[in-house]
This record gives C-alpha cells, structure tokens and sequence, in this order.
C-alpha cells in the first residue's frame, strides 16, 4: 500500500475517532487496564461495542492518541512495510503536539488488529519502545494463539460483551444499584418501567447499535457478515451450505442436547471431526458457545453431550427457525450470557433430572441455576424443584437458585432452600 493512500485513510479515521458520540459507560474496571505498560487485548464478537471502549479510553488518558480501523475496506492492501508509514505518520500528524508535550507520550488504539500480518509482532515492538497499546479483535483463536506465542506476560485481555441489561439501562437514562434491589426500594411505577425495558432488552439482545437505533434487522447483518468474513473466508471453508445449516440449526436449538452423530445427520455432514472444527470456528467467534455436561471424572466429561448457546438473544429472533415463540430457550439463553460476563466456570447437571447451570469454583460446585418462564403449571414446577434438588443433593449444597420472568418467591424442600427470583433483579445484582 502506498504512503500516501495510507496517509489519506489515516487522517480520515482520526477525525471519526475524534468524534463526539454519545457514549454509554460500560461495567469495566478500566483503571486496570490503564495501568502498566502492557498491551490491552480488547475481545469480542463484532458490534459489541470494542470501538466505543477504545473511545471511552481515550477519553481518560492525556497525550496524542492515534486510532487505526483495520477494518477499513481501504486497508486491505496492507502490507509489513506499512507498519513503519504508521509510525512515521504519528510524528507527521502530531508533531507540533509532540512537541509542546513534556513526554511526547504516544497511545496506540487499533481496531480489528488480526486483519493485518504480523500484527503480533509489530505490537511486541512498539512494548519494547515503551509506548501503551490499545486492540480489539473479533477472533478468540487467532488472538489467542499469536498473544501466547508473541506477547506472553505483555498483555492484558479484556472480554467484552454486547450491552448487559444494566449498561441497556444506562443508555436509557437509569441508574439502579444492587442495594436498591436487595432492599426493596423500587417503587411499583419504577418496577414496571424497568420491566418493560427488561421486555424489550429480552427481545432485542445487547448489540449497542441494535438498541439505540431500535431496529431488530441489524442483528441479521452482523450474522451474515460473521459467517462470511470471519468463518467463511478465514478459514476457507467450501461446504458453504452445510456450515450455515449447521449455524441454523444450533441457534434454533439453544439449550438443548446435541451430541455430534446427531448433528451428522442433520447437516449431512460427513465427518465428525469437520462438525467439531466448524463448532470450534462458531466459538472463535463469540457466535456460539457450548456446554458441557458436569462431571468429576475429565474423561467422560469430555465424551458427554454438550448444550449450545449464543451470544446474543437477537439472533434468535432475526437469525434462528422456530415454530413456538420458545420463550424458555430465550430466557436460558439469557441467563447463560450473563453467567459468562460475570466469567463463571459453567456446566448443566444431568442425571435422572437436569439442571440448567452449575457453577464450579476451584474444587467444587458451589451454585446450581434452574431457569423458567414460570412455575405455574403444578407438572414444571414439580420437574424444575426436582431438578434443582438432585443438584443440590449431588453437590452437597443447601440452597438453589430457580430464575423465573416474574415470579418471586422461597421453597423449602427436604431442608433445602429454593429462591425463586425475577431474572430481572437477578440481571441487576
């Protein structure tokens, strides 16, 4: 790529990170990452907001800040060479900056850094020169990998999610602690506002653009260009096809058991291994993410069926093929997502009855989760307190937790404690 292309789409990229957005405060302890010299890894699925937190950053920090999108169309000639014309243009750009600087202290924000080669390399560099780097990245793998190989004890990784109900709150203008929740200070007209954006986060998934602009569509194109920009052409897949009835058929399914012969015969994929390299792809993505069945023995751990889950409820309206409204898939989907933002070791328990979630820290389990959408039947009720009762039993626990929409209540059963618990309030913990 020529300097002066690069030049030009560098200046232009300033300015738009330069801009004034309105920004919504993300529950991230940034002072950790601000501190030190290593590099911040920001990690996500596309569209979760990685750009605005390198804007939030930015934003605290004093010096030159200089931002490169390698997600630019325009950068796709990029080449090795090209890193020494981005160094050089900083000192072109801000030199009169640089100048009346005490430090001439340089921030580094990339967005999308797997896109380019030896990226891995060229950040090592400019650690090693002392200056403070900023990335983001739409791939687990690929970041991982290059970051195990080039950057380890140099970095910092900061997963990000799309919007949690909380950070969907605060992009409507509402602030409610924990404490505010626990202690039952919510008024009913405050309940029922919140509840009805509980609705439509439910709904409508976490993808910041998705919520602020209120169209659901958009979730469909961050699909389509997940599929085909990071899957399809990353890893050169031919069998276009069955890769995408296989994307279909897991995220109409989430929740459920599937095992990887049943998932041949689906798809008509052949072979296994294939089915597994594609569902590896999915979660190298942040798309798909799955589930183990827990066990004490890492053998028949790793043999047991697995669950499916998603990363954003959005994509079961726009993307997934239902004949039911499955409103219990979309609220374990929910829940699911949630236990992972607050980095949880997850399984689901299975023996004569299930449960949806079991928590494992350190040594043991220490939490089990049932999810419903209500217990009013006297038959789902009876089958979901059965299932958190052999959890409990199996792990030794006296207390559960039973997720429900609205209901709220405490069960004791065989001197045992069930909570049942909105999800609502349980989001806002």
């Amino acid at each position: 790529m020529e300097k002066s292309q690069l030049r030009q789409v560098i200046i232009d990229q300033q300015e738009s990170f330069r801009k004034g957005d309105e920004l919504v405060l993300r529950d991230v302890e940034l002072e950790r990452y601000l501190r030190g010299n290593e590099i911040v890894i920001i990690s996500g699925i596309r569209r979760c907001g990685k750009s605005s937190l390198l804007k939030l950053i930015a934003g605290q920090l004093e010096g030159v800040k200089f931002y490169v999108d390698f997600d630019d169309i325009r950068l796709s000639d990029f080449e090795v060479k090209n890193f020494q014309d981005l160094q050089d243009l900083v000192i072109e750009l801000y030199r009169e900056e640089l100048d009346k600087s005490e430090n001439g202290h340089v921030y580094y924000f990339f967005d999308e850094i797997q896109n380019v080669p030896l990226w891995e390399r060229w950040l090592n560099n400019l650690y090693k020169e002392g200056k403070k780097v900023f990335a983001t990245g739409s791939n687990s793998q690929l970041l991982s990998s290059e970051i195990s190989t080039f950057l380890t004890g140099r970095n910092k990784v900061l997963k990000l999610f799309p919007f949690s109900f909380r950070e969907f709150l605060r992009l409507k203008g509402i602030e409610i602690t924990g404490e505010e929740i626990e202690a039952g200070l919510l008024t009913s007209s405050r309940k029922a506002e919140v509840f009805s954006y509980f609705l439509e986060y439910f709904e409508n998934g976490g993808f910041p653009l998705v919520l602020k602009s209120g169209d659901l569509e958009l979730s469909r194109g961050y699909f389509e260009d997940i599929l085909n920009k990071d899957i399809l052409v990353r890893y050169n897949i031919k069998e276009v096809r069955a890769l995408k009835d296989l994307a279909l058929f897991l995220l109409s399914n989430v929740g459920r058991v599937y095992s990887y012969p049943t998932l041949r015969n689906i798809t008509g994929i052949k072979s296994l291994s294939t089915i597994k390299n594609y569902l590896d792809y999915f979660q190298n993505v942040f798309l798909l993410y799955q589930l183990s069945r827990f066990d004490y023995s890492l053998k028949k751990q790793k043999v047991s069926s697995s669950k499916i889950y998603t990363i954003d409820n959005s994509f079961l309206k726009t993307v997934a093929f239902n004949f039911s409204e499955n409103k219990g898939q979309r609220l374990e989907n929910l829940v699911f997502v949630e236990l992972l933002r607050r980095e949880k070791e997850l399984y689901y328990h299975s023996e004569k009855k299930e449960c949806d979630f079991v928590l494992r820290e350190r040594l043991r389990i220490n939490e089990v989760i049932q999810v419903s959408v209500n217990l009013s039947n006297p038959e789902t009720k009876k089958r979901e307190i059965e299932g958190v009762i052999e959890a409990m039993t199996a792990y030794k626990l006296d207390s559960g937790l039973i997720l429900t929409f609205e209901e709220e209540d405490i069960q004791n059963s065989g001197g045992k404690k069930i909570v049942v618990k909105p999800v609502w309030k349980w989001l806002l913990e």
